[in-house]
């Protein structure tokens, strides 16, 4: 059962199946690699597949994965999407990187709120929708990530205790 973000590496076993229940999602191993993104606030349920395939169901609609696709089931109108994706994109994260490709802000800053557990706040709310693509170091300290994302946004990222305030120049 999983609440939250994991990676998973499993070798095929036809005598114990391997299964991972997040949320209402389904996820049987079928010999593979892959990530599920399942946090509680999120609309999605995403699983990613890198390598192998894994069979994802829910609600009587189901898909078998090949690689770097990635299946986004919607909590709210039980439906599946099926897309090709850049695997690095939602993996990255498992050999400490932070990969964003045209996201906006408001994303970035969620991801950097979970994983280096801070208060995100904006000064002002349309600097959220600015865009940003970038490859980051994700176990280093949270003070050159900043740094970095306020050279190209030419905005200024302050610390204050468990807060990160956002504003302009």
């Amino acid at each position: 059962y999983l609440k939250g973000e994991a990676y998973f590496e499993v070798e095929r076993d036809t005598c114990k199946p391997f299964i991972v229940e997040a949320n209402s999602l389904e996820i049987q191993v079928l010999g593979t690699e892959f990530g599920v993104r399942a946090y509680g606030d999120e609309e999605c349920v995403r699983t990613t597949l890198k390598k192998g395939k894994v069979s994802v169901e829910s609600e009587g609609c189901g898909v078998i994965l090949t690689p770097n696709m990635q299946a986004s089931f919607d909590k709210k109108t039980l439906q599946m999407d099926v897309r090709e994706v850049n695997v690095d994109l939602f993996l990255g994260w498992k050999d400490g990187r932070l990969i964003f490709d045209n996201c906006s802000l408001e994303t970035l800053m969620e991801v950097i709120s979970r994983w280096y557990d801070k208060k995100i706040m904006f000064e002002d709310e349309d600097i959220k929708t600015i865009r940003f693509t970038g490859d980051l170091d994700r176990y280093g300290s949270i003070i050159p990530i900043l740094k970095a994302i306020q050279r190209v946004t030419h905005l200024e990222m302050d610390v204050e205790g468990e807060a990160i305030i956002i504003r302009r120049e």
